[in-house]
């Protein structure tokens, strides 16, 4: 499992990164926030919180690829399972979180800065 020091920011809802992070060659600043896994409420009790310890390091990581275009969208999606995996997400869970990044992401990927 990836361990990564954050501090929750209660007035945003988010968390910040403590220290800077390097996770599959993806560098993410100290300080960059985001707000966890995009679960919607009605799927929380199936999915889990958006602030569970399995889901921080890969909504971490995969939130910055987003919001940045450090890799395309389509890398980061599947980057984005790999580490679900890797943080003993089953691969059932991690296939629908998948999924639903694939199907329902793309008006939140900054298509604008994309590294080709």
């Amino acid at each position: 499992m990836f361990r990564i020091k954050v501090e929750p920011v209660p007035e945003r809802g988010t968390y910040k990164l403590l220290e800077s992070v390097i996770i599959e060659g993806v560098k993410i600043p100290k300080g960059f926030e985001w707000n966890g896994a995009s679960i919607p409420n009605v799927a929380q009790p199936l999915v889990g919180s958006p602030f569970d310890s399995d889901l921080m390091a890969p909504s971490l990581t995969h939130d910055y690829c987003y919001q940045t275009g450090c890799i395309p969208r389509a890398e980061a999606d599947k980057l984005f399972r790999k580490l679900l995996i890797h943080n003993g997400v089953s691969k059932q869970r991690a296939k629908l979180m998948y999924k639903a990044v694939v199907y329902f992401g793309g008006s939140h990927y900054n298509y604008e800065n994309e590294v080709a």
